[in-house]
């Protein structure tokens, strides 16, 4: 089975913007990475805050999914309202979540992503998933039996080729490190790694997610 083409988006947060802007400016390579911005996980979430960070991002052109979790649903209209206004590259929106229309997504591909568990039917999320038409499916489910993951990698690698869907399959977990690299390299287009600390249940490093896939790929020829 050939690899697959997966971009590893480094997922981050931090206090604020400013000393979001201050690790960015250490290192100008910073601005040619794929990062998923966290805003949930900042300590300040005021809409000023969130306002001067995605104009320094998008000054600099970086590409970034926005996520934003919450229960609170004017919290999320809020959040997610102001970040429109910025066209985030993707926008990651909880189906739970999401009371949107489609059309105000024109500007930035819409992430539709479900958070589960072991349990839940994969042919059902996707069934469920796609009357809204993302850009991106997310499906990250923490997962306690191998053969339910086998079953459900097999079910997506199928469905993502006859229907041509874009795809982050997040395996979740704590003992799942390893199935979050075979789900990069076999079905995913997006996967995510960790900052200076992780974001997710068995998330590692981009460092790490490299060196695992590395070792998937054959010897190159002498």
């Amino acid at each position: 089975m050939p690899e697959n083409s997966c971009i590893i988006y480094t997922s981050m947060f931090f206090p604020d913007s400013r000393q979001m802007k201050l690790e960015f400016d250490k290192n100008k390579d910073n601005f040619k990475g794929h990062y998923e911005i966290r805003y949930d996980l900042f300590n300040d979430k005021s809409l000023k805050n969130l306002e001067d960070m995605l104009m320094y991002l998008n000054s600099h052109k970086v590409d970034y999914i926005f996520t934003f979790r919450s229960a609170d649903k004017n919290e999320i209209e809020k959040v997610y309202g102001t970040a429109l206004k910025f066209n985030p590259p993707v926008i990651d929106i909880d189906i739970k979540s999401f009371i949107f229309n489609k059309n105000i997504f024109n500007n930035s591909k819409l992430m539709i992503s479900f958070h589960g568990d072991n349990n839940d039917d994969v042919p059902a999320l996707l069934e469920d998933m796609s009357e809204f038409n993302p850009d991106i499916y997310k499906i990250a489910l923490a997962y306690t039996d191998i053969e339910k993951f086998l079953k459900d990698l097999n079910y997506l690698y199928a469905y993502r080729k006859k229907n041509g869907i874009k795809l982050a399959y997040i395996p979740m977990g704590s003992e799942n490190s390893f199935l979050r690299v075979v789900s990069a390299y076999l079905v995913s287009d997006y996967s995510y790694a960790s900052y200076t600390q992780p974001t997710a249940p068995g998330q590692i490093s981009k460092e790490q997610f490299q060196a695992v896939l590395e070792m998937f790929r054959p010897d190159t020829p002498v």
